[in-house]
């Protein structure tokens, strides 16, 4: 089974890259719309690779649901350079917002 991990709200200004790769110190980017409206977050993994959970839910309490799977393989959503890192992850200090899976 998979650990519960809660990760930090990252701040950025600028590219969310700009400090890439930062190993062993997962969290989350906050991002919004051009009207200010919140949308699902960029999560940054524990070994430093940013990217998007189009396919999880965002809870209004922060609770990511499913896991989090950065899998290693060649056939998407899998990621050459996949880390194999697996978690449950709660975002802290979530501005609140509910945000269902993204339309397949």
């Amino acid at each position: 089974m998979a650990e519960k991990v809660t990760i930090p709200r990252l701040s950025h200004e600028g590219s969310v890259y700009a400090d890439y790769p930062v190993v062993g110190k997962p969290g989350w980017f906050r991002v919004v719309d051009g009207n200010g409206k919140t949308l699902k977050p960029l999560i940054r993994c524990n070994c430093g690779h940013v990217t998007g959970i189009g396919l999880h839910y965002v809870h209004a309490d922060g609770t990511v649901t499913r896991s989090f799977y950065h899998k290693k393989g060649t056939i998407p959503p899998e990621d050459p350079k996949g880390c194999e890192w697996h978690v449950h992850l709660k975002l802290a200090d979530w501005t609140g917002e509910d945000v269902p899976p993204d339309k397949k």
